[in-house]
């Protein structure tokens, strides 16, 4: 199914100005960190070049292959519709035990989301702090997403996809304070959920990995946005580098697998500017 990206021309002139791009998704490797509720990540060598093979290679060339293990929320990812239930139903008032099965989601999975091509806006909230990262737990409320982007002359339009920095990616090579689970993350509360809301994103994305600030302040965020209104989330951004270069507007591009049944994908979002 094509993707619609309206006028491609008016796209491009608006939003592709330096011809440069920017890759915001972080490497998976063994050792990463992920979140304690999902399963460890791990790569292993199923078959190695030179295994015996039933039939000789031609030109005595061999192959390797190998086996991933992962959740779908390893490393940068976006979280399907599905992900989330808030009192046993899910986006759409549906009842999440009629889309679960031992195979992953029947519907609202990541099979669904579709390729992103979007205008994308960063909300660099460290940087408007003055200080390289947040510290754990700590909110971002409605208040200061509106004066990130007024300081900022960055305007939200509807469909648009809004990605927040804390500045958390900058710990990413070390799991331990990355993962933080005893202390929590910072990241938008509920006020700043209903704050994205009410501009018709269509996604927002920030740099840590639950998104929303942990402990949650108030309702949860993840529900705000993927049961009540059907907004995708991304999380695990790596917004360093383009942050750096003062980027705050840009054409996303980004493709999440089309896994039937998962409640996310891996994602490798790119900011063309």
């Amino acid at each position: 199914m094509p993707v619609d990206i309206g006028d491609p021309e008016k796209v491009f002139s608006s939003l592709v100005r330096r011809g440069e791009a920017y890759d915001l998704s972080h490497a998976m490797a063994p050792g990463m960190p992920v979140y304690g509720p999902h399963p460890p990540y791990s790569i292993t060598m199923y078959r190695r070049h030179g295994d015996p093979h039933p039939r000789p290679r031609a030109g005595r060339s061999s192959f390797a292959n190998e086996q991933i293990v992962a959740s779908a929320h390893s490393a940068t990812h976006i979280d399907a519709i599905g992900h989330f239930s808030r009192d046993g139903l899910v986006h759409g008032g549906v009842a999440a035990d009629e889309i679960e099965t031992a195979v992953g989601l029947t519907s609202l999975d990541a099979s669904a989301i579709g390729p992103l091509w979007r205008r994308a806006v960063l909300l660099d909230v460290a940087g408007h702090r003055g200080v390289d990262a947040l510290d754990a737990a700590e909110p971002i409320g409605a208040d200061e997403l509106d004066r990130v982007a007024g300081d900022g002359g960055v305007e939200i339009h509807p469909g648009d996809v809004v990605m927040i920095r804390t500045g958390w990616a900058r710990y990413w090579h070390e799991p331990d304070r990355f993962n933080n689970a005893g202390a929590g993350w910072p990241g938008p509360d509920d006020t700043a959920a209903h704050w994205l809301i009410e501009r018709r994103v269509f996604a927002a994305g920030s740099d840590t990995p639950a998104f929303e600030a942990i402990p949650s302040p108030g309702d949860s965020v993840h529900a705000l946005l993927l049961v009540d209104n059907g907004i995708y989330i991304i999380e695990n951004l790596n917004l360093e580098e383009l942050a750096a270069v003062a980027v705050t507007e840009f054409l996303l591009v980004g493709l999440p697998l089309r896994i039937v049944g998962a409640t996310g994908s891996p994602f490798r979002p790119l900011a063309l500017c």
